[in-house]
């Protein structure tokens, strides 16, 4: 799980980084005439479609990266109580056998 999230992580930010070079891009905008904005809004189509991937591929990645932390601290929190209680048992036999 852990390992899936760190990938998911990975990709969304290759995604924002994509839209920092698109935004970046996006000064270099060259316009003719009265109007400004020619060139910006033919790459917000993009723009939004990378916003909209990154956002869901994001917060999955986080879900999934806590997700296996914590299971796996879980895990050995777990692992770590039963060998206490097995070495508990191990003191007490020994006090029994005395």
């Amino acid at each position: 799980m852990q390992t899936w999230g760190a990938v998911l992580l990975l990709a969304a930010c290759a995604l924002w980084v994509r839209l920092a070079f698109l935004l970046v891009e996006q000064s270099d905008a060259s316009c003719y005439g009265h109007t400004q904005n020619c060139d910006l809004i033919e790459a917000w189509p993009e723009q939004l479609t990378i916003l909209a991937i990154s956002v869901p591929v994001s917060v999955l990645g986080v879900a999934l990266f806590v997700a296996g932390t914590v299971r796996r601290q879980i895990n050995a929190h777990v692992l770590e109580v039963i060998e206490m209680q097995r070495a508990e048992a191990r003191q007490k036999e020994k006090a029994k056998g005395k």
